[in-house]
């Protein structure tokens, strides 16, 4: 079942990039892909995706508490890495445009991937310790 939080992906625009709104949809679709892509690679069943940007979840009945599950949580964001390493330009941008949202960026779709790849993993982490 495939089930979109359309809060969740405009709280996730407005935290990622309120400036490229096109390239943060992009980075979602890619982190989801990146979660659904794994799960096959491991022969899960997939119960429940929820498509929420950042605070999306995937539920896999087979992996869901073991060490393969915690690799599950954390392929989304490892997409988004991958994808932001691959298009560059991070080295290119200051610092500071690299953490806010609302700055004009002279190559967005790799800090747009890096910034979820960034939000996406602290909010994995805050899901495996609460």
């Amino acid at each position: 079942m495939l089930i979109i939080d359309f809060i969740g992906i405009v709280a996730t625009i407005c935290l990622i990039g309120i400036r490229y709104p096109h390239y943060v949809l992009l980075a979602i679709s890619l982190h989801e892909l990146g979660e659904i892509v794994m799960a096959v690679l491991f022969n899960g069943q997939i119960d429940t995706i929820v498509a929420a940007g950042a605070f999306g979840t995937i539920a896999v009945s087979n992996y869901n508490t073991s060490l393969i599950g915690t690799l599950l949580l954390f392929s989304g964001s490892l997409a988004n890495y991958i994808a932001s390493s691959l298009a560059g330009g991070i080295a290119f941008e200051p610092t500071s445009r690299l953490l806010n949202p609302l700055s004009t960026l002279k190559y967005p779709f790799a800090v747009v991937n890096f910034r979820l790849f960034v939000l996406a993993c602290l909010i994995s982490l805050w899901k495996i310790f609460v």
